[in-house]
């Protein structure tokens, strides 16, 4: 705060002393080794490149920023039908024939995706950016919450 002052920088001095949440985060920063801020900064980066990839309008600047960080063709088409089937949970199955995905409430049925080789990939790159949220059932197997980033990302995606 001295050096704010010292460099006449009242106006945002005043503003962080009135906010005494982003204080509290902007010193927890401070503390923080510059290398471990740039990498939280670039990880910050690339997902939103993840999400952004997700909608039309700006998917075309996601891949020039972050060609690897963009969202598959699959992971939206699971997004869209979960979204699709008001669904709040969806269940992973193993079978000798792979993996299948089970809404487990909302409409019956199951996702479709075209690669099922990648399905894993997909539903980890979903969880990692929050889009899906994650919990066992008893059995031990994964179940998926769609969660409100999720929605406002279909949404998005379609112009809604």
């Amino acid at each position: 705060m001295a050096w704010l002052s010292e460099n006449r920088h009242e106006e945002l001095r005043n503003l962080l002393q009135s906010n005494t949440t982003t204080t509290l985060s902007i010193k927890a920063l401070f503390n923080e080794s510059r290398q471990e801020i740039i990498d939280r900064l670039s990880s910050l980066d690339k997902s939103l490149a993840s999400v952004a990839s997700g909608i039309d309008l700006y998917r075309g600047l996601a891949a020039s920023i972050h060609p690897e960080a963009l969202l598959s063709e699959q992971a939206m088409s699971v997004l869209g039908q979960f979204y699709d089937s008001g669904a709040s949970k969806l269940l992973e199955g193993k079978m000798m024939s792979g993996v299948i995905l089970l809404f487990i409430d909302g409409k019956n049925g199951t996702v479709e995706f075209p690669e099922p080789r990648f399905i894993e990939d997909d539903l980890d790159t979903l969880l990692s950016l929050g889009l899906l949220g994650l919990t066992h059932n008893g059995k031990g197997e994964r179940v998926f919450k769609f969660t409100r980033a999720a929605a406002v990302l279909v949404e998005q995606s379609r112009g809604a």
